[in-house]
């Protein structure tokens, strides 16, 4: 059992990472809002509305382009970010390949997101969609290898409760009052945002591992230069591009005489809004970690519940409002804004039960421990290093 001194009340991050966490919580809010809009408006109506894939595939668009530039304006040579991006694929093409799984977990949550703002009010997507948290947390343990303390699996399970109780509260708003068999449709929507949480969640730990894993050495033995974040974005977008052109195709929805039939303003503010989002998500991968998105993620949900309910006649039930109130008391927990106290530390570790004492002039990164037993993952620091 290994037991972590208490953290301080609050987390110290960068500028960078406040600004990031802070316009992503603006797009947080505003997405499901958006979505919403956009699949219930006049233009969605049966035979007119929008093609899901198309409006991906222009995100991923925009996505590249901007993220082009960026890259462009980080090597300060145009020239050097088209060397920088063919270098990864013909000397690194191994790890460019692997890009291609969480780009397509991206493809399957945007198209399952916007599905699923077709059946359900705006408030529950947004809470249901928290789930995605549970889903970081479990697999930051498979593919990150960290151990999580006796408080974070009481938030995971909170969760869980939480997202469950919102799920059965069946709180409407005027669109789903007026559909008729909106409790089948709510059944179906929720399938949506199940499949997108674990797509998000599974996608978001397997490219912030990408991103911090360490870069082999040089031939001099040196470390290896960390692939530049907008290089990875414009490798994910590229991938993302050639999944979405054949789903386009294959798509019932998909007009070849009017690829963009349906698309309206609200339309094209959700696809600026989606492209925005994946860029602000990066930075705070690359400054931040994902357990850092959770605070965000909290805070836009309950901003988004209270537009929902003047917008759309949201009316949350008092079930809804508990189940919500668990849930962001869970996520909150886990990225320690709540403290339960030093007995609620204890890690379980998943090998023998060994007593290791961790030096207080080492904070770890959101709290995590790394299971291997000669060092600490942050930045490799080892434990006889510690001590010296």
């Amino acid at each position: 059992v290994i037991t972590l001194p208490p953290s301080p009340p609050s987390m110290k991050i960068s500028w960078m990472a406040a600004i990031a966490l802070a316009v992503l919580t603006v797009q947080n809010t505003t997405v499901p809002i958006t979505m919403r809009l956009a699949r219930t408006t006049d233009a969605a109506a049966p035979g007119e509305e929008y093609c899901v894939p198309v409006l991906v595939l222009i995100s991923e668009v925009m996505k590249l382009i901007s993220s082009s530039f960026l890259l462009a304006y980080e090597t300060n040579s145009g020239v050097a970010a088209m060397k920088e991006v063919q270098n990864s694929f013909v000397n690194d093409l191994p790890t460019t390949l692997k890009l291609g799984v969480p780009a397509g977990l991206y493809f399957i949550m945007n198209t399952c997101c916007q599905l699923a703002n077709s059946y359900l009010p705006a408030a529950v997507y947004q809470v249901t969609y928290q789930g995605k948290s549970l889903v970081v947390a479990l697999m930051s343990v498979i593919l990150l290898g960290r151990r999580l303390q006796v408080f974070r699996w009481m938030a995971i399970a909170g969760l869980a409760i939480g997202v469950a109780m919102v799920n059965v509260s069946k709180a409407p708003d005027n669109m789903s009052k007026s559909t008729e068999g909106a409790d089948s449709l709510m059944i179906l929507g929720l399938g949506y945002s199940f499949t997108a949480a674990i797509c998000s969640g599974s996608a978001g730990v397997y490219f912030e591992m990408m991103i911090k894993k360490q870069q082999p050495k040089t031939a001099s033995g040196q470390p290896g230069k960390q692939p530049s974040l907008w290089l990875r974005n414009i490798q994910l977008a590229f991938f993302s591009i050639l999944i979405a052109i054949p789903a386009c195709i294959a798509s019932t929805s998909f007009d070849a005489n009017d690829p963009l039939r349906g698309f309206d303003i609200k339309v094209w503010a959700l696809g600026v809004n989606n492209a925005l989002g994946g860029l602000i998500v990066a930075l705070v991968v690359k400054h931040a970690d994902n357990i850092m998105k959770c605070f965000s993620n909290a805070t836009s949900t309950v901003l988004a519940t209270v537009i929902c309910i003047p917008l759309f006649g949201f009316e949350p039930t008092p079930l809804f409002v508990l189940g919500a109130f668990i849930v962001l008391a869970s996520v909150l927990l886990y990225g320690e804004a709540i403290r339960l106290g030093p007995t609620f530390d204890t890690i379980v570790c998943a090998k023998e039960d060994i007593a290791v004492a961790i030096p207080k002039e080492i904070q770890l990164e959101s709290g995590d421990v790394n299971g291997k037993e000669s060092e600490i993952q942050m930045g490799e620091i080892s434990t006889k290093e510690a001590k010296d």
